[in-house]
């Protein structure tokens, strides 16, 4: 059965797959949602997410139809909701929620976009790394 944010946050069980569904498939439903014309603005309760935490899908609420701006600044505290019960705090994600709620951020699929390649290229040098220590002591 399909689960709300919004639940999710009040049960305090966002967890690193929500977390990382909100990184990486939030932007694009947002725009998907945009191009087919539905009107309303974002909140917890928009961001529904299948049993298995595989997919997620986006329902605007309201009838009021909300500009870009604010549907970045909506998105920004959703973001920093699901932030906050998180079991852990990313301060990079806490910046980027604090700029889309300030209105600083235009480009939301950039921002995101770097985090995402942020936290590829970390686990990636930590790897090759350790590879090299390896191969150093093998020579040894």
């Amino acid at each position: 059965m399909p689960i709300s944010l919004k639940t999710l946050i009040d049960r305090r069980e966002v967890n690193t797959r929500v977390m990382a569904l909100l990184q990486q498939r939030a932007v694009a439903a947002i725009y998907e949602v945009r191009e087919k014309g539905e009107t309303g603005t974002l909140d917890e309760r928009s961001f529904v997410f299948s049993d298995d935490f595989r997919t997620m899908e986006i329902y605007p609420v309201g009838d009021t139809s909300a500009d870009e701006r604010q549907i970045v600044a909506a998105f920004g505290e959703v973001l920093m909701n699901a932030v906050i019960a998180s079991p852990n705090h990313p301060k990079r994600l806490i910046k980027i929620a604090r700029d889309c709620t300030n209105g600083e951020i235009r480009d939301l699929d950039l921002r995101m976009e770097r985090r995402l390649s942020d936290t590829i290229y970390i686990p990636l040098i930590a790897i090759i790394l350790t590879l090299l220590l390896l191969l150093f002591y093998l020579s040894h």
